[in-house]
């Protein structure tokens, strides 16, 4: 008997199948894990013995850094900005010259005596919405810079806006106590012109300071800052240098009026130094 046999070849072929399987962790869906308790070799198939389940009841969750508290109310910065920004535009349109004129006051070149405005033109519509725009940007910063110090704890976001409120009051009450004092003063010594263009410094002063916070109030508030102490102490220095150049105009005015130095310390002790140091006080710092 003759038996036929099949001639077989082993045709060679790139082997794609890794020797040793790492990984012995498997999953079915989300929620069902099956682990393997061998090694697989050359891509055996386990067997389903070998496999068994383990079913998470509850998520495991990473404890994240929480943010922090807003210490101030971005809403309420935003509208006052807003506000702000309005009534700046509002002057520039419609009492532009009066706002180059007073702002040019602070220089110290020697200019043509001007007549200084009365009272009843302080409490027209033009030097009113401007000691506005100074009491909102003063105020706001004033509070952006007591919260984020530390000096003052936030109470809530209504806090911000209480604290802000009371600032701002109490720059206009302050503003026109220094106006009332300077007209009796005027009255009883007779220096009604060099105390009435000493007053329109002041408030030109207080404009061009308010010019400065809003820009750096719109820093803090629209710009991803983490830190806005720079900011403010960059607003500190502002303020400083032009609270120290309206009292070099006080000197130039009594200088210019015959007027004794010695008067010009008191004024300057009783209305520029004592206010700061009483409201240093009140916040703490000293």
């Amino acid at each position: 008997m003759i038996t036929d046999t099949e001639d077989t070849v082993t045709a060679p072929g790139a082997d794609t199948i890794p020797g040793i399987v790492r990984e012995n962790t498997f999953s079915i869906g989300r929620f069902l894990p099956l682990k393997g308790e061998n090694t697989l070799i050359n891509g055996e198939t386990p067997a389903v013995g070998t496999l068994r389940t383990e079913t998470i009841h509850q998520a495991v969750r990473v404890a994240g850094v929480p943010l922090p508290a807003e210490k101030m109310n971005s809403d309420f910065g935003f509208i006052i900005l807003s506000l702000s920004l309005l009534l700046l535009a509002l002057l520039i349109v419609t009492a532009r010259k009066a706002v180059v004129a007073g702002l040019t006051t602070l220089s110290f070149r020697r200019q043509p005596t001007p007549v200084p405005p009365g009272t009843s033109e302080v409490l027209t519509w033009p030097p009113v919405v401007r000691n506005i725009f100074s009491a909102l940007n003063i105020g706001l910063f004033a509070a952006v810079s007591l919260l984020s110090a530390g000096i003052l704890e936030p109470n809530g976001p209504a806090g911000s806006v209480w604290l802000t409120a009371i600032i701002a009051v109490s720059f206009i009450a302050a503003l026109m106590l220094r106006h009332l004092t300077s007209i009796v003063t005027a009255e009883l010594t007779g220096w009604k012109n060099p105390l009435r263009e000493y007053m329109n410094v002041i408030y030109n002063v207080w404009f061009t300071n308010a010019i400065l916070l809003f820009i750096l109030n719109a820093v803090i508030f629209f710009s991803p800052l983490n830190n806005p102490i720079p900011i403010i102490i960059a607003g500190l220095a502002g303020s400083t240098i032009l609270l120290f150049i309206r009292a070099l105009r006080l000197l130039v005015i009594f200088h210019k009026g015959h007027i004794s130095i010695l008067y010009y310390i008191l004024y300057l002790c009783a209305l520029e130094v004592l206010p700061v140091l009483v409201i240093l006080k009140t916040v703490g710092v000293l």
